[in-house]
């Protein structure tokens, strides 16, 4: 009858197991929180962005004011109510027979011809394509009261 041989010793002892299994223990728990924590910040992403861009653009039209007062008004005339050398951007025939991009456009790239500058950075002006998104905020904020100026081209001012 065969003698039964003596076994070898574990290769790892029992304390390295219990160690090594408490490390994958915690390992997997911080991935479940770190997943958790993913989840929870996808969820809420898009309403704290709406929110951000919501206080951003509330700001736009005093901002867009105080562009337009500084580098605007010496034409348009003081809150674009005309007089001056440019046209009457506070008419309600202008705000509504032009789009944001297309005042966009205008305010960037300016009007070939006329003494209107081009102020975005893209066309070798000054304003950040924010400023000028600021500018057309303004101008669009003065919109549910601009007077009706048929002769907005030529700088008309409102008749009193």
């Amino acid at each position: 009858m065969p003698r039964e041989r003596p076994q070898p010793p574990p290769f790892e002892p029992e304390w390295l197991e219990r160690s090594l299994n408490r490390y994958l223990a915690c390992g997997l728990v911080f991935m479940i929180v770190l997943l958790g924590g993913f989840v929870t910040y996808r969820l809420r992403e898009p309403g704290l962005r709406h929110d951000a861009k919501r206080a951003q653009t509330a700001s736009y039209p005093a901002i867009g004011h105080q562009l337009f007062t500084a580098d605007c008004a010496q034409c348009h005339g003081k809150d674009g109510t005309g007089g001056g050398s440019a046209p009457t951007l506070n008419s309600s025939q202008f705000l509504k027979s032009t789009t944001d991009d297309q005042v966009v456009a205008l305010v960037s790239g300016g009007v070939s011809g006329t003494a209107m500058p081009a102020w975005s950075l893209d066309y070798g002006g000054t304003f950040t394509a924010e400023q000028v998104r600021q500018v057309v905020t303004y101008l669009r904020s003065l919109q549910p009261h601009a007077p009706s100026i048929p002769a907005w081209r030529q700088g008309a001012k409102a008749s009193p």
